[in-house]
């Protein structure tokens, strides 16, 4: 048996006392704005640009952790610094943001995807929950309809191109537009947030998952289909569990809503993210020297990606938060045999014993990758998140062993 309380206790000690306070204290660029994206390991700035994707998912996770917990004034205004870079720099007149900003916040170069849209469209609303400041409003709202636009165009263009040379598209512009779809709930009319998650869901479920084998994939070609290429075949562990967080927030969203959604949004999609969710595990777990690597080929072929057997932090965050979910909403058992497993491994391995913060990865044999703890590809924002949701979700678990399984999920967490 688990110790749900236990448990609580030890993601909220690693929240409170190890990854916040590091970014606190070390990623604020006090001097000219937003955040450091690059740090080592022990929080000291590295030279480098500033990404638009990881400022707005720092202010996005700060805001939210200032709604969704105890509203310590000093994460909201931690917050502010990322949002108000954003809103001064990371996007032109049009507010299409760029991709990446130097020091300064001068354009280094431009995004050919809506990805920092999105997480710069879930700043601003966050942001907007925890102020009440109209101004932030109607900057969500700009970006969002930006991101509309910029992905109608997007798919337009790829609808014309189909037989000319291939050009793979990947999850993971679908998945943050399902998010930032998410964040704009309270934003937009109820019509026309329903729309846009039908479109969305439309998109992943029936472009991205393979229907034969019920797989996310990670690249797809323009019309959707599957390309037998090692990229083809590979599966990203760590989008395909972020992805399942975020259609289980979807679900319970529904089920909690005196209007709930209908058509993809219901009972079944949960258990099909659940056995994504328990597949995955088993596909990629590493039964020699334990964790979750990160890359799966679905045929099982040898791999030629050098790094498919790094383990990372981020994904282990992701794999717990959305195994919980899937017991919470499914009470399937399996969900708690797996949580058991990769808690074990995501504690002994990646808290940093000497100074504040977790390793961003390890190798095989245990031992760090990078002398860095914030990297372009990888901030805060994922650990923040998932760490919070697990805490908030543990002690609520005690309840479920004690009553029998219904068909309607019972518990949902701030999102």
């Amino acid at each position: 048996m688990l110790d749900f309380q236990k448990l609580s206790a030890q993601y909220q000690q690693a929240l409170l006392r190890q990854i916040v306070p590091f970014w606190l204290k070390h990623s604020q660029d006090g001097k000219c704005g937003g955040y450091f994206d690059l740090l080592s390991a022990a929080g000291e700035a590295i030279e480098g640009d500033k990404f638009v994707t990881l400022q707005a998912q720092q202010a996005w996770a700060f805001a939210w952790l200032y709604n969704t917990l105890d509203g310590q004034l000093a994460w909201r205004e931690h917050a502010r610094h990322g949002v108000s870079f954003l809103s001064q720099f990371g996007h032109e007149d049009t507010i299409t943001c760029y991709s990446q900003l130097d020091r300064r916040g001068r354009p280094v170069a431009t995004s050919s995807t809506v990805i920092p849209d999105c997480f710069s469209t879930m700043a601003y609303a966050q942001f907007h929950r925890s102020t009440g400041e109209d101004e932030w409003a109607m900057l969500a709202k700009q970006a969002f309809s930006n991101v509309v636009q910029r992905r109608e165009a997007i798919r337009h263009e790829q609808a014309i191109q189909i037989g000319s040379p291939q050009q793979l598209r990947h999850v993971s512009e679908p998945i943050a537009v399902l998010k930032a779809v998410l964040e704009m709930q309270l934003l937009l009319d109820e019509e026309s947030w329903r729309q846009y998650v039908d479109q969305i869901l439309q998109e992943i479920l029936h472009e991205f998952v393979d229907r034969r084998t019920d797989i996310l994939r990670e690249y797809v070609l323009p019309e959707g289909t599957f390309i037998n290429t090692p990229e083809g075949r590979r599966l990203n562990v760590g989008l395909t569990f972020q992805t399942a967080n975020y259609l289980f927030d979807l679900y319970a969203q529904s089920a909690f809503s005196k209007s709930p959604l209908t058509g993809l949004v219901n009972r079944k999609l949960a258990t099909q993210v659940v056995m994504w969710c328990l597949h995955l595990c088993e596909q990629a777990w590493d039964e020699a020297t334990a964790g979750l690597n990160q890359y799966v080929d679905v045929k099982g072929q040898p791999f030629i990606f050098p790094d498919w057997q790094q383990k990372w932090a981020w994904i282990h965050a992701e794999s717990l938060t959305a195994l919980l979910k899937g017991y919470v909403y499914t009470r399937h058992p399996d969900c708690l045999k797996w949580f058991k497993r990769i808690h074990d491994y995501t504690f002994q391995q990646f808290p940093d014993a000497e100074q504040m913060g977790w390793h961003l990865a390890v190798d095989q044999h245990a031992q760090p990758i990078l002398t860095a703890k914030a990297i372009p590809s990888v901030g805060c924002y994922s650990l923040i998140r998932c760490l919070s949701e697990i805490a908030q979700l543990l002690p609520k678990c005690d309840q479920l062993q004690l009553t029998k399984p219904t068909g309607q999920a019972r518990l949902s967490v701030n999102s």
